[in-house]
Parts: structure tokens; C-alpha cells; sequence
């Protein structure tokens, strides 16, 4: 499964970023001049205007209305809660949209309720802890507190809908549930519904002046509400560091050599196939991309089309530590190249893909021909709560190149699910279709000096 993640940000990446690429230097070579001619511009419009109009009186621009205060009046739901002493029946139905949020592999379900006009935590946190698949919970009891956590915040006098009144008594309650058990109910986005029951310490607010809670009650209760919100998180683990300044000036050396690693690389490459590309978005628009192989099993090369960098030349490398871009713009070469460790997670879009366990490859049984090599369909659907699509790879076992570096295509060497080489690629993604294929393969002899360009740093 992890490879199917790759595969996918590899190739949204180069679809949505490859074109920004081929355009860096064009705009390099007209940002001198660009600057200057917009400062002369800049200068004489001022000069113009004062002349015609005298100086201008600054207006102030009416903030466009927004429906903000409507949204908060509008209510999702209702809930209601028994308590077996104090307070008897609790009942709300001033609610706002419950939101679910998966981080890793824990679930939290939370929404608020208005029975308050004091500034504090007034609603519900279900955290549910283990979960694999959010799906799971579609209809599952949990156990508080071995399987998940549940907390509630409220003015128990309320019944049905909250109105301020002056002198109003109130029996604020904030709490967890200490033993009990909740049941979760939910269908995609249109309801979300808890029912949970379990024994609690209630604030007795006629005689603990101080809130505190020590009156013991068993509750049950139910929430529903509709529209809910459902969104993932990734997980991130954090090291604790040490702080800069305890480091001695060798440590500090050592972690700035390590944020900025020193990039070698060969004083040669030499590529003799050409692999030509035609990706194309959901708007139609297409892009085509010319990777270059040689006897590297692990390195390759992407040539940008010349057409758009207006007759000048550009070549990305790739090895398995660095990206090494080389320039040659009127005469003058220039390289620059980036480890792979101080590239870091800038480019990361793994919190967007589905998890593990949402999709599996199946063979369709289709098959057809591309560029002259019969290619079979291996096909992956996955519904991830809110994202919903399908991948499509049409794959050769008999292409005679093989990379596993290269990006979507030279999966013959890295894939357990299917052998072979990615000839086509086709995605839908929430109603976007994107296309990638292989339209000709070629005899190029590149040959690269790496000596011959000028370091540039940017």
C-alpha cells in the first residue's frame, strides 16, 4: 500500500509542479529588467496623478456582509442527558456541527451546545483510541475509559433552548465519564448520533459554592445532529531537542552540516533512452516530459521541453541522495543541486492520500497496447470518508528498461503487488481526471561534464 501513496503524490506532484519548473528561468532572465521598468512605471503614475488630480484622499473600502451571524443562530441538532440525582433531565437543542477528526489512529468526535453565556468549554469530546479505519465506527459501542474518553460540559437547568436572564440560577457541570460505555452512529456526511450512559461526580451547585465535583450520579444521554465534519490529521512524532544555545560550537557545526548537508555528486552522467511522457490535467491541459535512462539502475534524468524555456536548455538528475538541476542560458552553465535531506517533507502530501487498509489492486482483465508492448490494467478504487477515486495502471512485463527510480513507471524492481512497467497511468479524484502515458521510447545520447557548470545557490 505504501507504494500506491508514492505513486499517487508522484504523480499529482510533477502534474502540478512539473510546468512551474520549465518556467524558473524564463522569469529569472526578465526579473532585472521587470523590476526596473515597473519602479519607472510606479513613479510616473504618481507624478501623473498629482499633476491631474492633486493628491488623493484615501477611502475607506466597506467590509463585505457575511452570513456569519446566521450560521451561528442555525442549529444542528439536539441532545438530552438523565441524571439519577440532582438534576433529573438535561435537554438542549441549540447545537452546532459535530466534527470528526482522525489523527493516526486515534478519533475525536466534538461539538458544542449553547447553555451558557459564560466563556468556557460547553459541549462534548468523545476521543476513541485504536482505530484503524474510521469506518469502523459507523455502529460500535466503546468502553470509557479502556477504549475511549467522553467529556461534557454543560448548565444542567437547561431545557430545550438556552435564554439569558438576568439573576438566572445556574448548575454549571464539567466532567468525564468515569465507567460507562458510548455507542457511535453515523452515515458519511449526512448525521452523526452518540448515545452513552456511565457514572459520573456532579457539582452540587446550591452547596459547593467552589464547583467541585463530588456528588456521585450514573447519566444517559443521546446527541444528534446533522452536516457533520469530517477531516483527517497526520500524525507527527516529534523529538524533544535540546536547546541551541547549550550546544557547544562544535554541536552547532554538526547540526547546521545536518540541516544543510554538502551535495556531491559524479563528475559525469551519461544517458543513452529517452522516455517521452504526455501527462494531462482535468482542464485538458497537457505537458510532455522526456526522462532520460543509462546503465543507473537508480538515476535518471527529466529534460524540460525546450519550446518553453525559449530556446534555452534545462536537465533535472535524479540519484538516490540528490536532485541536480543544470542550466546552460546563453552560453552561461550553471548547477544547482538539493539533497534529498534538505528537501525534507516540503513536498509530503501523504496526510491527503487514503490510509492503509482503504484500497487493494485488482487485476481487470483488460488489456491493450501501448507504443507496441501489450500492457494489462491493474486497478485501484478506494471511498475514504470524504475522498473518493480510482488509479489505473496499465502495466508491460515485457518493456526492456528498467529503473526503480523512475517515478510511476519503472516499477519492475520496487512493486510487490504487480511486476512489470507502468506504460499509462490514469486517476479520478473527487470528479478530476488526470492522465499520464508513455508515447515514445528512443536511442539519446546525453552526455554530461558535470565540471563544466558554474555552482549556483538559490
Amino acid at each position: 500500500m505504501k507504494n500506491f501513496k508514492k505513486l499517487l503524490f508522484s504523480f499529482l506532484f510533477f502534474a502540478l509542479t512539473f510546468s512551474a519548473n520549465a518556467q524558473l528561468w524564463k522569469k529569472l532572465k526578465k526579473k532585472a529588467q521587470q523590476k526596473l521598468e515597473n519602479k519607472i512605471e510606479k513613479e510616473a503614475d504618481k507624478k501623473v496623478d498629482s499633476i491631474l488630480y492633486g493628491k488623493k484622499k484615501t477611502s475607506k473600502t466597506e467590509a463585505p456582509k457575511t452570513n456569519t451571524a446566521d450560521e451561528r443562530l442555525k442549529s444542528y441538532g439536539s441532545a438530552s442527558i438523565n441524571h439519577t440525582n440532582l438534576y433529573g433531565s438535561f435537554s438542549v437543542n441549540d447545537l452546532s456541527k459535530t466534527k470528526v477528526n482522525k489523527q493516526g489512529k486515534k478519533v475525536t468526535i466534538t461539538g458544542f451546545w449553547r447553555t451558557s453565556d459564560a466563556d468556557v468549554f460547553d459541549g462534548y469530546i468523545l476521543t476513541i483510541k485504536n482505530v484503524e479505519n474510521i469506518d469502523d465506527l459507523k455502529n460500535k459501542t466503546v468502553k470509557i475509559p479502556e477504549e475511549a474518553t467522553l467529556k461534557l460540559a454543560y448548565n444542567a437547568l437547561v431545557k430545550g433552548k438556552y435564554t439569558y436572564e438576568r439573576g438566572q440560577e445556574h448548575a454549571p457541570q464539567n466532567f468525564e465519564v468515569i465507567a460507562g460505555t458510548s455507542t457511535i452512529t453515523f452515515n458519511k456526511d449526512n448525521n452523526v448520533s452518540l448515545n452513552f450512559s456511565g457514572d459520573v461526580k456532579l457539582v452540587n451547585h446550591k452547596d459547593n459554592e467552589d464547583f467541585v465535583n463530588n456528588t456521585p450520579a450514573v447519566i444517559n444521554g443521546m446527541i444528534n445532529t446533522t452536516e457533520p465534519e469530517y477531516t483527517i490529521t497526520k500524525e507527527i512524532k516529534t523529538k524533544e531537542k535540546d536547546a541551541v544555545d547549550a550546544l557547544s560550537k562544535d554541536e552547532k557545526m554538526a547540526m547546521f552540516n545536518k540541516a544543510v548537508p554538502t551535495v556531491n555528486i559524479p563528475s559525469s552522467f551519461s544517458f543513452n533512452k529517452s522516455i517521452e511522457l504526455k501527462m494531462t490535467d482535468d482542464r485538458g491541459d497537457s505537458q510532455n516530459i522526456v526522462f532520460l535512462t543509462g546503465s543507473y539502475p537508480d538515476i535518471y534524468g527529466i529534460s524540460i521541453n525546450a519550446e518553453e524555456m525559449q530556446g534555452q536548455e534545462m536537465l533535472v538528475v535524479n540519484t538516490p541522495k540528490s536532485s541536480t538541476m543544470f542550466m546552460n542560458m546563453a552560453g552561461m552553465k550553471i548547477k544547482k543541486s538539493t539533497s534529498l535531506a534538505q528537501m525534507g517533507n516540503q513536498f509530503n502530501m501523504e496526510d491527503k492520500l487514503p490510509e492503509e487498509g482503504d484500497f487493494e489492486y485488482k487485476k481487470t482483465g483488460k488489456t491493450k497496447t501501448i507504443i507496441g508492448y501489450l500492457c494489462e490494467e491493474v486497478k485501484v478504487d478506494y471511498d475514504y470518508t470524504n475522498s473518493k477515486g480510482s488509479v489505473s495502471f496499465w502495466v508491460s512485463e515485457d518493456f526492456p528498461i528498467q529503473n526503480k527510480a523512475l517515478p510511476m513507471l519503472g516499477m519492475k524492481m520496487n512493486n510487490p503487488y504487480f511486476s512489470g512497467f507502468v506504460l499509462e497511468m490514469n486517476s479520478s479524484h473527487q470528479g478530476k481526471e488526470f492522465t499520464m502515458q508513455v508515447v515514445s521510447v528512443s536511442d539519446k545520447s546525453v552526455n554530461i561534464n558535470t565540471n563544466d557548470y558554474k555552482k549556483m545557490g538559490f
